[in-house]
C-alpha cells in the first residue's frame, strides 16, 4: 500500500542475536585494550630494568652484584669499582659496629650518590694529609738549615774532638751501680772569649759510614781563649746489660773501629752571649 516496501516486524529471537553479537564485540574490544595495556607495562618494566641504577639492593648487596653481573656491567667501569669499594668498606664498618647507612632497600643510583660523596671526602682527607706532610717537611728543612747555620757559626769559635772511649766498671763506693760509658774530649777555644758551656751531640759511625748511634753531650767546664781542654766531664751513660741500644752498641765496639763527630747545638760565652740552634721538630 502507499507504493512503499512493507517492513517485516522483527522477532524476539532476532533481537537476542543482535544483542549477543554486540556483547561479544564489546568483550573483544575490552580484551584488546587490556592486552595493549599489558604490553605497554611490560615494555616500561623492561626499560626500567635496563637501567642498572634502578636496581634495588637486597640484604646482601655484594652477592647481588655478583649474581646479577650482566645488569651491573651496564654501569661504567669507574662506577662499578666505586660501588664495590664503597660497599666493601661499609660492610667492614658494620662488622666493627660503625653507624653505617645500609644499602639494603635503596637503589644502586642512591647508593652511588653516597659512594661519590664518600670518595670526595677521602680525596679531601688525602689532600689535607699531603699538605700537612709537605708543611712538616718544609719546617724540618728550615730547622735543619738553621741548625747548620748555628753549628757553622759555633764551629768558628770552638773545635771538639772525641779522643777516647772507656767503659767504667761497677763501683758502689763511687755510686756507680752499673757499668758506665765515658768519653774523653779535647776542646779548643779559637775565640777571644771564655767558653762557659757547650752542648751538642756526638755521632758514631762504623768503617762503612753507617750510623751506630749518637749521644747528647754537655760540657760545662770553662775554656779560656786559645786554650785546649782535655776532659771526660765526669759524666757518662749507664750501660744496661739486658739491652742493645745505642749506648750499648757504642760501648761494645773498639774505639778505633768507629768515627766520632761532634755537632754543636749551643754555646755560652763569658759575658752572656749565647748561640743556640733550634730544636728538631
Amino acid at each position: 500500500p502507499h507504493g512503499r516496501c512493507a517492513i517485516k516486524p522483527r522477532s524476539a529471537g532476532d533481537f537476542y542475536v543482535r544483542e549477543h553479537r554486540f556483547h561479544r564485540l564489546r568483550l573483544k574490544h575490552k580484551g584488546e585494550k587490556m592486552r595493549n595495556l599489558m604490553v605497554i607495562l611490560a615494555l616500561a618494566l623492561i626499560a626500567g630494568c635496563s637501567n642498572p641504577k634502578d636496581i634495588v639492593f637486597g640484604p646482601e648487596p655484594l652477592k647481588q652484584i655478583a649474581e646479577q653481573g650482566d645488569q651491573f656491567k651496564k654501569l661504567s667501569e669507574e662506577d662499578r669499582a666505586l660501588l664495590v669499594g664503597y660497599l666493601t668498606i661499609t660492610e667492614m664498618g658494620k662488622a666493627f659496629g660503625a653507624d653505617v647507612k645500609p644499602a639494603t632497600g635503596r637503589t644502586v643510583g642512591e647508593v652511588l650518590v653516597d659512594a661519590k660523596t664518600w670518595k670526595e671526602k677521602i680525596k679531601a682527607a688525602e689532600a689535607e694529609e699531603k699538605k700537612k706532610e709537605a708543611e712538616a717537611e718544609a719546617l724540618k728543612n728550615k730547622v735543619l738549615a738553621e741548625r747548620k747555620a748555628i753549628a757553622d757559626k759555633i764551629s768558628t769559635s770552638v773545635v771538639v774532638a772525641i779522643i777516647d772511649k772507656t767503659v767504667l766498671p761497677e763501683n758502689y763506693e763511687a755510686g756507680r751501680y752499673s757499668e758506665m760509658l765515658s768519653l774523653k774530649y779535647a776542646i779548643e777555644n779559637k775565640s777571644d772569649k771564655t767558653i762557659r758551656q757547650l752542648k751538642g751531640r756526638v755521632t758514631f759511625k762504623d768503617a762503612t759510614g753507617d750510623e751506630i748511634g749518637w749521644l747528647p753531650v754537655d760540657i760545662d767546664e770553662p775554656v779560656k781563649p786559645g786554650q785546649t781542654l782535655k776532659t771526660t766531664t765526669g759524666r757518662g751513660w749507664k750501660i744496661n746489660q739486658f739491652m742493645n741500644g745505642e749506648i750499648e752498641k757504642i760501648a761494645g765496639r773498639e774505639f778505633s773501629s768507629m768515627k766520632a763527630t761532634f755537632e754543636p747545638e749551643s754555646i755560652a760565652f763569658e759575658g752572656g752571649e749565647i748561640l743556640k740552634a733550634p730544636d728538631l721538630p
